[in-house]
């Protein structure tokens, strides 16, 4: 099982028609809700979920957005020693530097992001949510068969 921490552009593929990387979004949710991957995203993250969805649709609409997401994901914590550590990252954007932090902190194992330039500095390896599925997911499942096939003799 691994952790993986979604990055809010990530979060809006899951919740905006329309999206880049919908279906791989719903997908990777799927997995994390009971196939084995813990899922995460920063309060922060939601907050700014929230305002996306309000300015493109309305209120209502927002709040059953951040609803789902609340029930499918873990939330993970940004207080004051993620802001430090933000500031003190090498990320350009604060605002990358606070999920960086927040993954760091919560010893993630994977930020799932279409951002390909953030989180480089990062020890917690960034991939899209196709790239995760496509190599990590397929790597386990293909363990995971060889295990079963070599335990039936």
């Amino acid at each position: 099982m691994y952790r993986i921490l979604f990055d809010t552009n990530v979060l809006l593929d899951a919740v905006c028609p329309g999206r880049p990387e919908q279906r791989e979004v719903h997908r990777l949710l799927a997995r994390c809700n009971g196939d084995g991957d813990m899922g995460i995203a920063c309060g922060l993250s939601l907050k700014d979920v929230y305002y996306v969805m309000c300015r493109r649709f309305d209120e209502p609409t927002a709040r059953k957005a951040v609803g789902w997401l609340t029930d499918l994901l873990v939330i993970g914590p940004v207080g004051a020693e993620e802001c430090i550590a933000a500031l003190s990252s090498n990320e350009p954007d604060y605002e990358d530097g606070l999920v960086r932090a927040c993954a760091e902190l919560n010893d993630v194992d994977f930020i799932i992001s279409r951002d390909s330039a953030a989180f480089a500095g990062s020890p917690v390896r960034s991939l899209s949510a196709g790239e995760y599925l496509g190599s990590v997911v397929q790597q386990d499942e293909e363990r995971m068969g060889y295990r079963w096939r070599s335990s039936r003799g």
